[in-house]
């Protein structure tokens, strides 16, 4: 226990936190590539990299490891740091320690529009269903926000209250539409979440808008470290309240309902790695959005790989590993912060 309280001072400092990022960053590219050599048809670094460095003559192998594994990869790193960030930002903009992008509405709306499209345009391609879906998380997110407007502001626990509403009358129109219409089936496995069948069209078209409100959540850090210290002591420094939680929930909107758009309704990612990458570098926004979103990239991608190997050549849906660690992570974390939730 000694040593890891040492380490965990250790990482705290400039050197051993630059140190600590690196080693992530590491982690997280063995991991992508780990994740690339791994499946039913078999595969190796040396495969996987001579086919990145000639793409004109890829072997059978080599094209499945580029064009099938290298995309879910690539999807679990970019969908894991967004969904840890949405969760972090979160957290901040409502002070509340059990908040994640799921308190939006973002999973629900995103879900409410896939079955509608796949009821009204049943041979919609991935992508249209990938765009729809971003659409419904973004009017799930303008409505949760429009109820939660109080006359002069938003309070978190409004905020809160408005999300549970809408994200409870969408989950039930969702569920309504997939049993009047039969496609309960293949709707469940994308409300479980799943990184199966991504394509590269389709996350050319998610990251850059990820890399892009990502950026904004860590141009904003400061601001949310100050928020942090109380609503009247963050305005007595002069920071403009209403347009950093306007902001954050737009950087959430973004990255959660792209995320969600790609992957589906992927729960307690944004509130598990925030309280890890927390319990490690402290509370100092600047620090703990870039850890989390490196650990919440090396969580999925890793996730992801059991996934594919607890019953091979079958998915298992990576929501359901990912929410067999968060229950149990969300039950103490609720024991702990009892009385404080809100």
């Amino acid at each position: 226990m000694k040593k890891l309280i040492y380490a965990v001072q250790w990482v705290r400092t400039k050197k051993g936190y630059k140190i600590f990022l690196f080693i992530l960053f590491l982690i997280l590219l063995l991991s992508i590539m780990i994740s690339c050599s791994i499946g039913v048809g078999g595969g190796d670094f040396k495969t996987l990299i001579y086919t990145v460095i000639y793409p004109k003559e890829p072997s059978e192998i080599g094209r499945i490891m580029v064009e099938m594994r290298m995309p879910r990869a690539v999807a679990a790193c970019f969908t894991g740091a967004a969904f840890a960030l949405s969760g972090c930002v979160m957290q901040g903009v409502t002070k509340n320690p059990l908040a994640d992008s799921g308190l939006l509405g973002i999973n629900a709306g995103a879900g409410f529009f896939v079955a509608l499209t796949a009821v009204v345009f049943p041979s919609m391609p991935a992508l249209g269903t990938t765009v729809f879906a971003f659409l419904g998380a973004a009017m799930a997110v303008l409505s949760v926000y429009g109820l939660g407007m109080g006359k002069h502001k938003t309070g978190s626990i409004r905020l809160i209250l408005a999300g549970s509403a809408v994200s409870a009358f969408l989950t039930a129109l969702s569920q309504g539409i997939s049993l009047t219409f039969g496609i309960s089936k293949s709707l469940s496995f994308w409300t479980a979440g799943s990184l199966s069948g991504i394509t590269w069209q389709q996350l050319i078209f998610i990251i850059p808008w990820i890399i892009g409100f990502g950026c904004v959540s860590i141009f904003i850090s400061e601001h949310l470290s100050v928020l942090a210290l109380g609503e009247e002591n963050a305005i007595g420094l002069g920071v403009n309240v209403q347009a950093i939680r306007f902001i954050g929930i737009a950087a959430v909107l973004v990255m959660a309902g792209a995320s969600v758009s790609l992957v589906g309704g992927i729960s307690f990612l944004g509130l598990i790695v925030p309280h890890s990458a927390r319990f490690i570098v402290g509370e100092d926004y600047k620090r703990l959005l870039p850890i989390s979103a490196l650990l919440g990239a090396i969580l999925l991608v890793l996730a992801d790989i059991a996934a594919r190997m607890i019953h091979a050549p079958f998915d298992t849906p990576v929501g359901a590993l990912v929410v067999a660690i968060g229950v149990p992570f969300f039950l103490v974390l609720t024991y702990r912060k009892k009385g404080a939730v809100l």
